[in-house]
């Protein structure tokens, strides 16, 4: 036993090296020439999220040339009134309309993305849901910026830029654990993109540029049998299939960020989890096998030092309460640098028990990464 828990100790102080926060290059002043965006929002029955975020998204401050698209997926409730009323303050946004007896050919969110990157105006579009805000007005900027330097080093390539979307900071344990969890997965897939191997993104705060979308839809049929029969999941299966190695950029500046409304319901959140969490089995082998490792040496490393702790001599407990001690200094370092960049408040004396959870709640999920993907958008 003693053998797993320094094994597993090893293992997590080499993912902790891998996940150190390392910084992202600045974007090019506000003087240069500016891509044209298209910002894309999909939404079924989001009336109250549209009058209550959407004039947020439509007061962004950019110099280039710009829109917002809203795809109104079938919407039952007032959606089509709140877009209109909008529209009138906001020339710049453009409706488009899904009559609710459409035959779709893919399920889910899915349909209204494909719809909505064909209708675009702008090559480059940035990703957000109905229910998110932008950190601030220069979110368009920042975003935009980030591809605009990554292009300018290499124009033959096409970049995603993987943005944070953080959650609305409230009291309670849950909110805790969501915003814990958020930062968590966004080191995650980061730092993994950082070193060529970007393997997901989240649709609520993510930038690409839509002819290779559209062209892998209508030429891969790979590409687009997977996406068919998955029901959700679009950011990562986009990100994972074609952002290719040094194809996916990082933009972690605060006012980057999105802000979306959090999940109040234990009950609530986990329907929402293991729908996002479906398409892991679709990963990259190699991040498969590293995100496995990582989580798998977390839960071994507690398992093996609680054991230690009520089977061994006190030496050996002595012994091991100084390197899980050590763990723990390391990753709270580890997690303090993330917050600061991110913005995260009140996170710092939670990080030790929100590893705990995800360490615990990683067992339960595993069915739904590995098995489960069939549950619907609304």
């Amino acid at each position: 036993m003693l053998i797993l828990f320094l094994i597993t100790l090893l293992i997590q102080l080499l993912f902790a090296w891998r996940y150190y926060y390392r910084g992202s290059e600045p974007v090019p002043s506000t003087g240069c020439t500016m891509p044209g965006v298209s910002i894309l929002i999909c939404g079924k029955n989001e009336a109250q999220h549209f009058r209550r975020f959407l004039p947020q998204v439509l007061r962004q401050s950019y110099a280039g040339t710009w829109e917002v698209v809203v795809v109104n997926d079938g919407s039952t409730d007032d959606s089509v009134a709140v877009l209109q009323e909008l529209q009138q303050d906001f020339p710049r946004l453009r409706i488009i309309t899904i009559d609710p007896a459409t035959e779709k050919t893919f399920p889910g969110k899915k349909y209204a993305l494909w719809q909505g990157l064909q209708q675009c105006t702008h090559d480059l579009v940035l990703l957000t849901d109905a229910d998110c805000m932008p950190a601030g007005k220069d979110w368009l900027y920042h975003m935009a910026g980030a591809y605009q330097r990554a292009k300018q080093q290499e124009p033959q390539r096409s970049f995603f830029v993987l943005g944070y979307g953080a959650y609305e900071q409230k009291a309670g344990l849950l909110n805790k654990f969501i915003r814990w969890e958020t930062v968590h997965i966004f080191i995650q897939y980061t730092s993994w993109a950082r070193v060529g191997h970007p393997y997901m993104g989240v649709g609520r705060n993510l930038m690409y540029e839509r002819k290779p979308v559209l062209a892998a839809l209508e030429q891969d049929e790979d590409f687009a049998s997977l996406f068919r029969r998955t029901a959700s999941g679009d950011d990562d299966l986009i990100v994972s299939w074609l952002a290719l190695r040094q194809n996916a950029v990082v933009m972690d500046h605060p006012e980057a960020s999105t802000i979306s409304a959090v999940k109040e319901e234990w009950a609530d959140w986990w329907k929402q989890k293991t729908r996002h969490v479906s398409s892991g089995k679709y990963y990259d082998d190699k991040v498969k096998r590293g995100l496995a490792a990582y989580a798998g040496s977390g839960f071994l490393f507690w398992l093996s030092a609680l054991a230690l702790f009520l089977s061994a001599d006190p030496k050996i407990q002595i012994i091991v309460l100084i390197l899980v001690l050590l763990r723990t200094a390391v990753y709270s370092a580890l997690y303090r640098k993330w917050y600061r960049v991110l913005n995260e408040k009140r996170l710092n004396a939670f990080s030790l028990a929100g590893d705990l959870m995800w360490v615990g709640y990683n067992i339960v999920l595993a069915p739904y990464i590995f098995f489960k993907n069939k549950q619907q958008w609304k």
